[in-house]
């Protein structure tokens, strides 16, 4: 049965936060994984897939991201859904793009200007 988000009492910012923090170390290392050619580009959007079907339980309406890194991890997820195996293993930039948003994540990069995502 379908709920509307509307009809859902507010989702506590500390499961937003909860959520982001346990998902985008996994997006990140998984994203790299594929660059690397440690994983495979289907187990990847796999794991697209399961953070959005999980994101989209919490019921959370659209909008602005609390924080950078919370934009970040939307970025990235933005990213790794649109683009084709052929474009994420084949073009420099969309890999430095990838690789730059990973490793802000993982705590190992600086945030850029660009890294900008939003909640779907």
């Amino acid at each position: 049965m379908l709920r509307l988000i509307s009809s859902q009492p507010e989702t506590p910012n500390r499961q937003v936060d909860q959520h982001i923090s346990d998902y985008a170390p996994a997006l990140a290392l998984s994203a790299l994984g594929v660059l690397c050619g440690e994983a495979s580009y289907d187990s990847l959007k796999k794991t697209c897939t399961e953070h959005l079907h999980d994101w989209w339980k919490l019921s959370v309406p659209a909008g602005t991201p609390a924080n950078r890194y919370e934009s970040a991890y939307w970025y990235l997820l933005h990213l790794l859904e649109s683009l084709e195996e052929h474009e994420l293993l084949g073009n420099h930039f969309i890999q430095f793009k990838v690789t730059s948003t990973a490793q802000f994540l993982l705590g190992i990069g600086e945030h850029l200007a660009k890294m900008q995502g939003i909640r779907p």
